[in-house]
């Protein structure tokens, strides 16, 4: 039997959007019509509403033997630009397209994927977490510090960039930041940057693995990359210096 499915429109102004979670795959996404709009299934522990700017979704536990994740969609408009706070255990967010102020998600375990976004700020924290990032804006800081889990992003701005993982893999494919901090207690970082090798200063450091260049510090850098891993290996590229090569 087909899943029924609510619809929650809001016609107000939304600065703040807030989900309290339990088992369920939160999706968000720009809206094509320009309406706020929340899909949730026709269920007594789904609820939606709205009130003095700030949109809640709360989700409550099922009951036993209830494993499947709940989906639930909310679809943004442009003009909004609202801060977001997701919350909760065995979670899957997906954030693509959109432009939003603040983004802070803590999640116990699950999955996080932000694809084409632009944010002020991103914070995501978490326990067992595996964090996903695809041509994702952060006009402020992104901050990532979770227990276990890799992290990997691609094409990705930030301003400022914090990953710690106590345990996992963090890989970072052609990012753009000019303060970067990467550090796992047991792990392998992986990095490639824009820019050059000497636009920045770089402090490598791995207690038992290895580092495929020396720390530095140029002359008239202005940016800085600190990476840090106690058990694992750290390889760090510049796009311009590889591109140089190949040329």
């Amino acid at each position: 039997m087909k899943e029924k499915i609510l619809n929650f429109s809001v016609d107000t102004d939304v600065n703040s959007i807030e989900c309290d979670l339990y088992c369920a795959r939160i999706i968000l996404a720009a809206a094509s019509d320009g309406k706020l709009i929340v899909e949730y299934p026709d269920c007594k522990n789904v609820n939606a509403g709205c009130g003095d700017g700030t949109l809640i979704v709360n989700q409550q536990k099922r009951r036993l033997f209830a494993h499947k994740k709940q989906t639930i969609k909310i679809y943004v408009p442009e003009h909004t630009v609202p801060a977001l706070k997701i919350s909760g255990r065995h979670l899957a967010v997906e954030i693509t397209d959109g432009i939003y102020g603040e983004l802070a998600i803590t999640a116990d375990d699950g999955d996080v994927s932000l694809s084409g976004g632009s944010f002020g700020e991103a914070e995501i924290t978490g326990g067992d977490v595996s964090v996903y990032l695809s041509g994702v804006t952060v006009k402020g800081g992104l901050i990532i510090k979770i227990d276990r889990g890799n992290v990997l992003s691609e094409n990705t701005f930030a301003t400022r960039c914090e990953c710690r993982a106590a345990r996992g893999n963090i890989g970072q494919v052609r990012l753009n930041c000019k303060d970067g901090s990467f550090d796992t207690q047991k792990g392998n970082i992986t990095a490639s940057l824009s820019g050059s090798a000497n636009d920045f200063n770089t402090d490598l450091y791995t207690k038992e693995g290895t580092v495929n260049r020396e720390s530095q510090k140029p002359d008239g850098a202005e940016g800085s990359f600190h990476a840090y891993t106690k058990k694992g290996n750290i390889v760090l590229d510049f796009e311009e210096d590889e591109q140089k090569e190949n040329a």
